[in-house]
């Protein structure tokens, strides 16, 4: 039996941050080789506060009868980001000095903020791996893989997942699997192009390996923005449509193809009816505001169907609720309830 821990609290340092575009930062983090084993799809809860911060010991607070009591502890002195902030893994690399984890960064407020001007060296608090994970397409399968903002990081894990799996002799039958990647506009696209490859056109959908992160695992990528500033013109849900009604087009191909997607709840709602419409098996992480990542708060409930209308809880109804953080995020798509 592996006795290994299958989640914990880890002190890890910082050992690179780069920015990727206007919004979007990625920091590599240092954890011990203990750290847990991981699978896309998993996210990290990341302490966006000063280490040291978070051991002062317990005391009581003085307040007096009039008057403001002093405000000493820092999360009562600054805006700062007191509860931890969830981001599913971009990647992980075990190495010998130990276990490197990828996060993509959307700077939106205090917590993202303080993580942006991390320098290496610098430790952060991290609780994790948390949640469970994709299912890889069965053996000789495709895997199409839908990412909007920063629902992207989960299927570059995934790429590297499968790239792993092509590089293993004993798997007779190969995985691939080709990204679908949507922004807003060129500059807050969170992904790497590079010059090695054509660019796409505003009303092409072949994917192309002119996208580093997904290249480096042998993976294609459709590229799309809203305002055509970069790639396909339009929604990435657009360009999964006219890519799978012009490759994807008997029972065969479906029954080996499954999509993933993560990313703005409006984009996978989509997403899940162009699966459901075609018959194609369907994986969605969902996102949801998490302030434990573990079950305690109750804060990330999901509407769901349930298997037995007549068993708790609920019973008597044809749905109940889950929480996203322990039950998911990882959902079958014909069993959310949006």
């Amino acid at each position: 039996m592996d006795d290994s821990p299958r989640r914990g609290q880890f002190d890890t340092t910082v050992i690179e941050t780069a920015a990727i575009c206007r919004e979007h930062f990625r920091i590599t983090l240092l954890a011990d080789p203990t750290f847990p084993k991981t699978e896309p799809g998993q996210f990290v809860q990341l302490a966006c506060m000063d280490a040291d911060a978070l051991l002062h010991e317990p005391r009581e607070l003085a307040w007096p009868p009039t008057g403001a009591g002093l405000l000493e502890d820092v999360e009562l002195q600054s805006r700062a980001a007191v509860l931890r902030r969830p981001f599913s893994l971009a990647g992980r690399r075990d190495t010998e000095r130990g276990v490197e984890l990828d996060v993509i960064v959307r700077i939106v407020g205090s917590g993202t903020d303080w993580l942006s001007r991390l320098k290496t060296g610098d430790r952060v608090s991290v609780i994790g791996p948390l949640g469970n994970a994709f299912l890889l397409p069965p053996p000789g399968g495709v895997a199409l893989m839908v990412g909007g903002g920063v629902g992207i990081p989960p299927m570059i894990y995934l790429a590297e997942k499968l790239a792993r799996e092509l590089a293993d002799p004993s798997i007779e039958k190969h995985r691939k699997g080709i990204a679908f990647c949507g922004a807003m506009t060129r500059d807050l696209l969170a992904l790497t192009v590079t010059h090695d490859a054509p660019a796409p056109t505003p009303t092409a959908f072949d994917p192309l390996y002119n996208i580093a992160e997904f290249a480096r695992s042998n993976v294609p990528a459709v590229i799309t923005t809203d305002d055509g500033s970069y790639g396909f013109k339009g929604f990435v849900t657009d360009a999964l449509v006219q890519y799978l009604d012009a490759w994807i087009t008997d029972n065969a191909d479906r029954a080996r193809t499954v999509i993933y997607t993560c990313g703005p709840e409006g984009m996978m709602k989509r997403v899940a009816e162009i699966a459901r419409r075609r018959s194609i098996a369907c994986q969605i992480c969902v996102e949801r505001a998490m302030a434990c990542g573990m079950g305690t708060c109750q804060s990330c409930c999901i509407k769901v169907k349930k298997p037995d209308p007549a068993k708790p809880p609920l019973a008597g109804q044809d749905w109940c609720y889950r929480l996203a953080c322990t039950d998911g995020p990882v959902f079958e798509a014909q069993d959310l309830l949006w």
